[in-house]
């Protein structure tokens, strides 16, 4: 212990008797190796500063969808590729243009690489791919012009509006700064007469369709690829893969959404070919992907929040294009006003309405399946510490986990508690925990004793085998699951201090399905004075000894 900090937790203290681990992998990192975010991809290339770059690059493309993966940008790449020339070329330049103006600009260079920068200027790019005249003939010049320019613009807008937004309102900008780009340049395109800058004249309408329920079925895969201006079966079919090769669970709840959007807007009496471009799912997708998975865990209810949201996407279609006229004066396209709205109200709803569902921090979005595996840890963690508590106000402890241990793992902890018993007497002191530790230098006899004091289950003065076995075994667990647990609790500090009070607890244990504390069980995890709250790491330590 360095002089002068501040003393080690028990929690802290007792790690000297766990092995050194590495996080096993998930079993669907297992099934699926190109699940997750992918870090460490960047070592493929010895981590040079232009692997980084292009991997940025990649993940700026997944993420305007949510999908923080390289290998998923690169398919959605390819998925331009089979619509058009243009929207490849376009949309990269768009994300080259946004990055550039990042470095630039000094922003945060991890953000970078996690494409947060360049995600609106790759819309930027595929929208001018889709909404502008670019054959040869009208001169696409200035077009190219104006994505550069764009692009670049998105990543201030990201900076200044989107902070701003995040300060004060804790919501994330989304989309928002391609939406408000792109408008700005078809506005200059509609207002002049250049002859570089023509728009794309309507598109033809797409092919009738059966009925209703084919309709929604050929929607599935167009709706992911319309996120992306891409109308083609092909193309959206390879957008869906793009996703699911991330995060299956995105996948799954993007179909949901844009399958619930479509219903949407063919009960509000939405031409059933266009509902089969996908033109009435793409805002679906991408609301209840944002609502059920990234920004809240995929539970029950986040789920129906979801869903409901993405209805909401298409209900908003009608009114927001007729206020966009009116703001305007110019009949421009929604492109992703519906998904932004309804995710940013749904988000204010939630937040005022079900305090128990506890949100996702904008700096620790990684996957749906992460964010998942969070709120089970902390669900099982928070059963196992209601249990303890129980049973030590009642005066009934008893070693629960033991039972279900592996064998192998019970005889590691019988052996290194022979080790530790050195004077034979079947049961630890405070000098051999200590020696234990080190030979008992920098360590708290005081802290020691008090581990000794929480672990003794039988409250016979002495810890034994089983008792020192068990409270390894809750260390093991804490430390397997800490770091999830931190991410899902760092939202419920509602007020900032790094503390966790009696409320904030109650809004945990009931966000797990537990019911709130009872003003005894306030009193023996936080003392008499309750006001004073416990800091991360002491309620770590509650979770290990109470």
């Amino acid at each position: 212990m360095v002089p002068g900090s501040p003393p080690l937790l028990a929690h802290e203290l007792l790690q000297g008797f766990l092995a050194p681990h590495a996080p096993a992998a998930s079993r669907l990192e297992r099934l699926l190796p190109s699940s997750g975010t992918l870090p460490g991809i960047t070592r493929l290339g010895g981590d040079h500063p232009l692997a980084h770059t292009l991997v940025g690059w990649l993940r700026s493309c997944g993420q305007v969808i949510f999908i923080n993966n390289p290998l998923s940008g690169l398919l959605l790449l390819l998925a331009m590729a089979l619509q058009s020339f243009w929207a490849l070329g376009l949309t990269l330049l768009g994300i080259a243009a946004a990055h550039l103006v990042a470095r630039a600009s000094g922003a945060d260079r991890q953000a970078r690489r996690n494409g947060i920068y360049g995600f609106n200027g790759a819309l930027v790019g595929s929208g001018v791919a889709a909404l502008a005249d670019l054959a040869p003939a009208a001169g696409p010049w200035l077009w190219l012009l104006l994505v550069l320019l764009g692009a670049g613009l998105t990543t201030l807008l990201v900076e200044k509006l989107g902070g701003w937004l995040v300060r004060h309102l804790g919501l994330p900008p989304l989309t928002l700064p391609f939406c408000l780009v792109t408008w700005l340049l078809l506005l200059v395109a509609s207002a002049t007469a250049h002859p570089g800058l023509p728009l794309a004249a309507a598109a033809p309408p797409p092919p009738e369709v059966s009925g209703p329920l084919l309709a929604l079925v050929q929607a599935l895969p167009r709706g992911f690829g319309q996120v992306f201006f891409l109308p083609g079966a092909l193309s959206g079919t390879l957008a869906v893969v793009a996703v699911a090769a991330s995060s299956p669970l995105a996948a799954l709840v993007g179909l949901a959404g844009g399958l619930v959007a479509g219903a949407t807007g063919l009960l509000l009496g939405a031409p059933a070919a266009e509902v089969a471009q996908g033109l009435w799912s793409y805002d679906g997708v991408l609301t209840a992907i944002a609502v059920a998975g990234m920004f809240y865990p995929l539970t029950r209810r986040s789920l129906l929040a979801g869903l409901a949201a993405a209805a909401f996407s298409s209900l908003l279609n009608v009114p927001l294009a007729g206020l966009l006229q009116r703001l305007t004066g110019t009949p421009l396209p929604l492109l992703t006003l519906p998904f932004i709205v309804a995710t940013l109200l749904t988000l204010l709803v939630l937040r005022r309405t079900q305090p128990a569902l506890i949100p996702v921090g904008l700096h620790s979005i990684l996957t749906p399946e992460e964010h998942r595996r969070r709120f089970d840890v902390a669900r099982r963690l928070m059963a196992d510490f209601r249990r303890q508590l129980r049973g030590s106000l009642a005066g009934d402890r008893y070693p629960s986990l033991l039972a279900q241990a592996d064998p192998a793992l019970v005889e590691e902890l019988e052996q290194l508690f022979a080790s530790l018993d050195r004077d034979r007497d079947g049961g630890l002191s405070v000098a051999e925990l200590a020696a234990g530790l080190g030979g008992g230098a920098g360590v708290d006899p005081d802290a020691l004793a008090a581990v000794l004091a929480a672990s003794d289950l039988d409250g016979d003065g002495s810890v034994d085998a089983v008792e020192f076995s068990e409270l390894m075994l809750r260390l093991r667990r804490l430390r397997d699951g800490e770091e999830r647990l931190l991410h899902y609790l760092l939202p419920i500090d509602g007020d900032g201090d790094d503390r966790l009070d009696p409320g904030e607890l109650n809004r945990l244990l009931c966000s797990v399905g537990q019911p709130p504390l009872e003003p005894r069980e306030q009193r023996h995890i936080f003392g008499e004075q309750l006001g004073a709250g416990l800091s991360w790491k002491q309620f770590i330590d509650r979770l290990l000894l109470i």
